[in-house]
């Protein structure tokens, strides 16, 4: 019998909002992984077919996100959150509203 925690990524990957499920979950990994404090300087963290895109209006931030994107994407995929992330890209600017 398999343990909970060892089955449910598959069965989330089965779900029909798999995709949006999963990158919710990412996105939150990714808070986690730089801290509170730059990630409140992030408008909008979304994955996009393996690439996680972020947007903040801090172009220091940033800067600092895409010199170590190496390490984040390490750290994100270490947790085994069910995607695998394989590009960090770092927009500059607001997040457009939803409509």
């Amino acid at each position: 019998m398999d343990k909970l925690g060892n089955i449910l990524p598959r069965v989330l990957r089965r779900q029909p909002d798999a995709t949006r499920l999963i990158g919710t979950q990412i996105a939150s990994a990714f808070r986690g992984v730089i801290g509170a404090e730059p990630a409140s300087l992030c408008d909008e963290i979304e994955l996009h077919s393996g690439t996680l895109v972020v947007t903040t209006s801090s172009p220091a931030l940033a800067h600092q996100l895409r010199l170590d994107s190496e390490t984040i994407i390490r750290r994100l995929n270490r947790l085994e959150l069910g995607r695998k992330v394989r590009a960090l890209r770092v927009r500059i600017g607001h997040s457009t509203p939803a409509q």
